[in-house]
């Protein structure tokens, strides 16, 4: 991370800094307020992990409220339809839109037992994965403790906020060039 990226970051107002991360996680913008009071970052990774470590910190009702914001997968699966890729044109992880009816009822099935042992969605960032692949990691979380599970929905939905990080250092690594 650019030097000056990271000097414009720690110098922003706290009303700049959590209009600026306050959207990384999805219904933690509290997460962005409370990681200002570290600053400064010596670099984006600590930046990261301090924001990181206030969404896993808090609460348990607050950190319950972040993952049950994140869509489970159950929001992409559906059974094998060509016609419906067309018309949708969207790009589904791990092909969890091409499923078998068998796949499909196994998977629902499973994603429904998850539910009900951790009362949260299934949470994986499936980009590199296969169906199959997501089935057995389904299966194996299923055995988790729930403290266990919930340290893993969390590093998922870490995966999920690195690019929404990219994204923003990128921005204010062009704005800091002008």
């Amino acid at each position: 991370m650019n030097e000056s990226v990271m000097r414009v970051i720690n110098a922003m107002s706290r009303s700049e800094f959590v209009a600026t991360f306050g959207s990384v996680f999805k219904d933690a913008p509290w997460a962005a307020e409370e990681a200002y009071e570290c600053r400064p970052f010596s670099d984006a990774s600590a930046l990261k992990s301090t924001m990181m470590a206030m969404v896993r910190g808090a609460p348990e009702d607050a950190r319950l409220r972040v993952l049950r914001s994140y869509p489970g997968l159950e929001s992409v699966v559906a059974v094998a339809s060509p016609r419906a890729q067309i018309i949708s044109g969207s790009t589904v992880p791990a092909g969890l839109d091409q499923l078998s009816p068998e796949e499909f009822a196994q998977f629902r099935s499973l994603n429904k037992s998850y539910h009900e042992r951790f009362d949260m969605p299934f949470i994986l960032y499936a980009e590199g994965n296969t169906a199959e692949g997501v089935m057995k990691l389904l299966e194996q979380r299923l055995r988790h403790e729930p403290e266990v599970e919930e340290a893993i929905a969390f590093r998922e939905v870490g995966r999920f906020a690195d690019p929404e990080f990219e994204a923003i250092f990128l921005k204010l690594a062009a704005k800091a060039s002008d």
